[in-house]
């Protein structure tokens, strides 16, 4: 086809298709011109005007019926129908041209009729309101007259023409017919008659205007109500209801024929669619056919040029890819000359190819591989026609390295015949230093640069065989550092990452060779010591250990040293697989922990089930956790002196589903080194807080107690925790005390001080719990800021026996007297203890002699019924001087010694021989010749002490002696006499104590 012709053809589709579419368009437009919402405006805009038309009327109609007397809302719906006649004359455009001027044509009309409408309405107002004044005025003027006093008065005539008048004038107001016309007509004449007849006799006064006046008014009212009449008449036979209509009319007629219209032109745009999809359907069937009429001689076209082209890309490809290989390739002749090499070859084995063409590969040889590798590696190429394996080569400058090495075997298509040989080789020294890099971070810390647990359980596994095999023992020791946290706390972790250095660096330094020291993480090691020949050889080595990390340390800021706690389990005597010896050296640790640290632990079957039923138990209180099994009882703290209740302690329950409720020292001792306790403490201090709130809403105002222990107290969040904890109960926190055991604060004081001072900044009070267990330092106590101080039970308890005990308490008293701490004494179990403590100036107690532990809801109830021991109150107002206290010690010793008689003769033991003979040879008879005597002699009740005393010697002496003759029935039948005797000492001690108290100051 010939250039013009072509273009002249591309020129006819285009214009056509520019035709086709400009009538489409067309189309499109003819059957879419009816605007649906301009008609529904349109058709609104009718309806209100129809709307408005009855509403003007209607509004008329109850204005002159006197129902409405406002004329506002007439003129508006008279302003609003004109205001939309003018918006009916904007047809809409979708109209035909006939149509749309018949529509407007009525438009004008309609609004003709509205003008006329709105002048007559406005005519209809001003003579409404002129007949409503007088109508208004006429009675009120009429009642006025006639009930006026005036001078001259008015005659009977005159008042009932007067009232006649105005009543016919009414009348007619209200129905204007021709007899309340006629009757209007007569009385107004009458009401004439009369005032001509009053002026002849001259009787016209000041009235007569005032009569006139109403007759004015009356005449006002009789043409008005004409007028309106006559306007309501002709407002109602404006044409404008069925102008309206005709409107209506004229525009469904004209939407009808436009819709009629767009539906035609909408047909015949979907009859010419479908001719031109039916005409595109030809058009793409022939393309179809074109199309793989070209497609079958493209493919013929294709597989013959692809061929042609195959081999050319075969032979650059096999080019490229010999010359741009990464790894050397060598091609040899079958005899294993060198016939071509690659730039990789050249730059792996720095031998240039020319260098190397026609001579044999032998030139690369390291000399690492002797004759028999090399005679396998041909037997191998022989055999399967190649080989693939690792071998060190040497390149030309004498550099040894790896290589990853295949060599192929090329022969003939045809024949079968060796023809060539193909080896290609890579550099792996890379590969194999990465090999050994993920080794070492496979199998070793990368700290302390020791095996970490993957190559321990390895190495584990190879020592038990080995063990096996020479009848040898093996320890599997795991060591744990004591003291280490601190060191991370006070110096970071970086001087803790210091400090595992040093020490992995002393366990290497420390062991045999053939042993293993590995690292599984935090401060945890694992110690193999093989080859033992009994427990004693392990021993020795442990204790090597030990002394070897006990030494300072000099990395550290300051100097400082920790020690270790190792547990054991020797193999075969406990003949588990590794992670159970693992697992039991683990338990030995702990118990080696428990002991007090610095020291080892051996495993034992024992040890295993005692370590089970700790994981069982500990397991059990996080279900009774939680299952909210758990409750709290309530201990009262006095004030013995004072009689009063100063609070309580909780103290925490297990409510077991069968055991009932179990005691704390049963669970708690087991989960003090596990994250459990944090959560009970949790629990605790949160359900402590909410018994307070429900106790201040009863009106009870009372400290609580609450212990806390060490590994909740060191948690980083703990003062974030009481802090959330406490900001529900807005009040509560300076009737919250937290109960730190002293063995616990003494684990790192500069923490515990710090804890302390931030929850005192929340308002929360501290205590030192069971003081006296520990170091209880001086430089301790400075530095702890806990407000109060409780004296451990297991001092109190024993005052009334034990001398020593007494001296303790004495001592602790005296120690919160001079820091000023609040002091609390625990275990108070008789009256008399608390007496004693009173005696000593210590006033708070707690204890089962003032009341068992009990529920929340109890101690209301208990409150209202407690009252103070009668003898508290007896020495309430006393005191006793620090001289007197060896007084109170006399008493004890006493008391202990009896007490050692009553035993001895109940179990027919010696009696203890405490000169029994000399009655002033004993410690009660020591202290009463000698303090007693300087300090009491002047005392009767001094006087008073001797005489029991020695009958208690007396009859001691003669129970030792019935002992002696194994008359042991007879010795025991003396102890009432001993008892009565004893009690007379202490009677005549507690009279002598009365005598020399002096009153309490303040």
């Amino acid at each position: 086809m010939q250039p013009p012709l072509r273009q002249s053809l591309r020129l006819g589709i285009v214009a056509g298709a520019l035709a086709l579419i400009l009538v489409l368009a067309g189309l499109f437009m003819r059957a879419e011109a009816v605007d649906s919402e301009q008609h529904f405006a349109y058709a609104q805009l009718l309806r209100d005007l129809r709307e408005l038309d009855a509403r003007i009327d209607g509004e008329l109609l109850a204005n002159r019926l006197e129902f409405s007397r406002n004329y506002d809302a007439l003129t508006r719906y008279t302003e609003e129908a004109r205001r939309r006649v003018a918006l009916a004359r904007q047809v809409p455009t979708y109209l035909a041209a006939v149509p749309r001027d018949a529509v407007a044509a009525a438009a004008d009309a309609l609004l003709a009729s509205l003008q006329r409408k709105a002048q007559a309405v406005d005519d209809f107002k001003r003579n409404e309101s002129v007949l409503r004044n007088s109508l208004a005025y006429l009675p009120t003027a009429s009642a006025s007259l006639l009930d006026e006093r005036l001078e001259p008065p008015l005659s009977m005539a005159e008042r009932q023409a007067i009232s006649r008048y105005v009543r016919s004038v009414l009348v007619f107001a209200r129905s204007p017919d021709e007899g309340s016309q006629a009757a209007l007509v007569k009385a107004a004449e009458q009401l004439a008659a009369v005032r001509m007849t009053e002026a002849t006799v001259g009787r016209r006064g000041a009235h007569d205007e005032r009569v006139q006046n109403l007759q004015r008014h009356g005449e006002v009212i009789q043409v008005r109500m004409s007028a309106v009449d006559r306007l309501m008449a002709d407002i109602f036979a404006l044409p404008t209801r069925d102008q309206l209509e005709a409107l209506s009319r004229d525009y469904t007629a004209g939407h009808g024929q436009a819709l009629d219209l767009a539906a035609r032109y909408r047909t015949l745009l979907y009859a010419l669619m479908v001719a031109l999809a039916a005409y595109l359907a030809l058009t793409f069937v022939r393309l179809a056919r074109a199309r793989r009429s070209l497609e079958a001689a493209h493919r013929e076209l294709s597989a013959r040029f692809a061929a042609q082209q195959a081999a050319e890309k075969r032979l650059r490809l096999h080019a490229t890819a010999f010359e741009s290989a990464h790894d050397g390739i060598t091609l040899t002749d079958a005899r294993g000359n060198i016939l071509d090499v690659n730039p990789a070859f050249s730059r792996i084995t720095g031998w240039a190819r020319s260098e190397v063409i026609g001579r044999n590969p032998r030139v690369l040889k390291s000399g690492r591989h002797d004759q028999a590798f090399y005679e396998a590696m041909w037997r191998s190429i022989a055999q399967d026609g190649g080989w693939h394996g690792e071998i060190w080569n040497r390149n030309k400058y004498g550099e040894i390295y790896p290589e990853l090495l295949s060599i192929s075997a090329v022969r003939d298509g045809v024949s079968g015949e060796l023809t060539n040989y193909v080896a290609v080789f890579a550099d792996i020294r890379r590969l194999k230093a990465q090999e050994r890099q993920l080794t070492k971070m496979a199998y070793y810390d990368a700290l302390t640069e020791l095996p970490n647990r993957a190559l321990l359980v390895d190495r584990l596994e190879q020592a038990t065989a080995q063990a096996h095999r020479s009848g040898s023992l093996l320890a599997v020791c795991y060591l744990d550092l004591d003291g280490f946290k601190p060191i991370n706390d006070k110096w970071g972790h970086e001087a803790g990452d210091h400090v595992l250095v040093e020490i992995a660096r002393r366990l290497r330094l420390a062991l045999r060779g053939g042993d293993t020291v590995a690292r599984l993480g935090g401060d945890e090691f694992v110690l193999l010591l093989l080859g033992l020949h009994g427990e004693a050889e392990c021993h020795e080595a442990i204790q090597r250990f030990l002394v070897q990390i006990a030494q300072p340390l000099a990395c550290l800021p300051e100097p400082a040293a920790v020690s270790a706690s190792v547990g054991v389990t020797l193999f075969p005597k406990d003949s588990s697989d590794s992670d159970t010896l693992l697992r039991h050296a683990d338990q030995a640790m702990y118990l080696a922990k428990q002991a007090g640290k610095n020291g080892y632990q051996l495993f034992s079957p024992a040890l295993d089930h005692s370590m089970r039923s700790r994981y069982d138990l500990v397991a059990h209180l996080r279900e009774a956790l939680r299952d909210k099994a758990f409750v709290l009882h309530y201990q009262p703290q006095v004030d013995m002196r004072a009689g009063k209740v100063m609070g309580v302690e909780a103290l925490i329950r297990w409510n077991h589903p069968e055991r009932g409720l179990v005691a704390p020292n049963e669970f708690l001792p087991q989960i003090e080194d596990d994250d459990l306790i944090v959560r009970l403490g949790d629990w605790v201090i949160e359900e402590a807080l909410a018994q307070l709130a429900r106790w201040r809403e009863l009106g009870l105002v009372l400290r609580v107690g609450v212990n806390v222990a060490s590994r909740q107290l060191q948690s980083p969040d703990f003062v974030q925790k009481l802090k959330a904890q406490l900001l529900p109960y807005p009040g509560i926190a300076p009737h919250l005390e937290l109960e730190l055991l002293e063995t616990a604060a003494l684990e790192d004081v500069v923490k515990t001080s710090k804890v302390i001072d931030d929850c005192r900044a929340l308002g929360v009070g501290f205590s030192l719990d069971d003081f006296g267990t520990g170091y209880s330092s001086l430089t301790y106590l400075k530095r702890l800021p806990a407000e109060t101080i409780k004296i451990d039970q297991s001092f109190v308890r024993e005052i009334l026996s034990d001398h020593n005990n007494l001296i303790i308490v004495q001592g602790v008293i005296g120690l919160a007297k001079a820091f000023q701490r609040r002091l609390i004494a625990e275990g108070v179990e008789t009256p008399e203890h608390g007496r004693l403590l009173m005696q000593l100036n210590c006033d708070l107690a707690q204890g089962y002699g003032i009341a068992r532990p009990m529920p929340a809801d109890a101690l209301p109830a208990w409150l209202q019924a407690w009252r103070p021991d009668p003898g508290w109150m007896e020495i309430a107002g006393l005191a006793w001087q620090v001289a007197d206290y060896p007084l109170f010690i006399a008493a004890v010793e006493h008391r202990n010694w009896v007490a050692q008689l009553v035993y001895a003769a109940n179990e027919g033991l010696p009696v203890p021989q405490q000169h029994l003979e000399d009655h002033r040879r004993c410690q009660f008879g020591i202290w009463y010749d000698t303090v007693g005597r300087s300090r009491y002699a002047g005392h009767a009740q001094y006087g008073a002490l001797d005489a029991p005393h020695r009958q208690v010697h007396a009859l001691a002496e003669r129970m030792d002696q019935l002992w002696r003759d194994g008359r042991n029935d007879e010795a025991r039948r003396c102890l009432p006499e001993l008892i009565a005797s004893r009690d007379a000492v202490l009677a005549a001690l507690w009279a002598l104590q009365k005598v020399i108290a002096v009153p309490r100051e303040g």
